[in-house]
């Protein structure tokens, strides 16, 4: 029997962090890495969308019919040290592997504390912040291959990931498990650094409505330099700029926050118009950085 159990015809809030109600014909919430693996198999032929914390997730659509089936990772979140690194499942969100490395005075991996999302799901955009990537710290993913059938591990060479991306999201596979290295520090430091990131992003980011993180990625001008999207929306008033229950944080424009009972509709409009003032006034061609299932 596959170790995985089955939801259908149900609300997708309380897997995507903008809350937006949307449903599915089909849910899959497997227990083990075996029962992932049993449901990658099974399920072959449909439309298959992996879905960790669902944070950095747009969904698209108000209902997914029986040809996608959503494969939800949370419970595959075991982790642990091996042989000097850490080896974690995919679902294991980044939060908790950083205090599990701060509680081992392990150092390096302070900045995920505060990064919504699944060690998954980084592994395919590179997640980050400050001068800091996952990538930077990754030793093994192992996968399971669709076109082979099999379990195999993949050792990334230097250029494997880049800004906010991964050669993952180019290959016919799925995330099982990583090793990531294990790098010795002070705890008291390591502490201290945890807790001012936390603080640095409370401070700037809207934490009082759902959203899905940064929705674009930085922009260079056509001389190749990095813009800041937050300036770039306040040069064209997009500062609170809302179409029903979506709207352009007042806080931090980088974000589009769900002040209560956002539709689809509502966030594709205010996405729309902040591509559509940016490229009138600025000549810039905005790029989601939302995973848009």
């Amino acid at each position: 029997m596959a170790d995985y159990f089955i939801l259908n015809e149900t609300s997708m809030k309380r897997y995507n962090t903008l809350r937006l109600d949307v449903k599915a014909n089909c849910v899959v919430l497997p227990h083990s890495v075996e029962g992932f693996v049993d449901a990658l198999r099974d399920f072959k032929g449909k439309k298959i969308v992996l879905i960790g914390n669902g944070s950095n997730t747009f969904f698209s659509q108000d209902y997914y019919d029986e040809n996608t089936v959503f494969i939800i990772t949370i419970l595959l979140n075991d982790i642990s040290i091996e042989n000097g690194e850490f080896v974690m499942e995919a679902g294991t969100r980044l939060h908790r592997m950083a205090w599990f490395a701060c509680e081992q005075s392990m150092g390096e991996l302070s900045f995920c504390e505060d990064i919504p999302g699944t060690i998954g799901g980084a592994l395919y955009m590179n997640a980050g912040q400050w001068q800091y990537a996952i990538g930077q710290y990754v030793n093994w993913i192992e996968v399971y291959n669709t076109e082979t059938d099999c379990v195999e591990t993949i050792i990334p060479d230097d250029e494997f990931f880049a800004y906010r991306y991964s050669k993952l999201n180019d290959m016919p596979v799925y995330v099982l498990r990583c090793g990531i290295k294990a790098i010795e520090g002070d705890y008291n430091q390591i502490l201290d650094q945890m807790l001012e990131y936390r603080h640095e992003r409370y401070i700037k980011q809207p934490r009082n409505f759902a959203n899905a993180g940064s929705v674009f990625k930085r922009p260079k001008d056509k001389d190749g330099n990095w813009l800041f999207v937050w300036k770039l929306f306040d040069g064209v008033n997009l500062r609170g700029f809302k179409v029903g229950d979506a709207m352009v944080s007042e806080k931090h424009p980088g974000f589009i926050v769900n002040t209560g009972n956002a539709s689809v509709n509502d966030m594709k409009q205010v996405i729309d118009e902040c591509i559509t003032r940016v490229k009138n006034q600025y000549d810039v061609d905005l790029e989601l950085e939302w995973r848009v299932v």
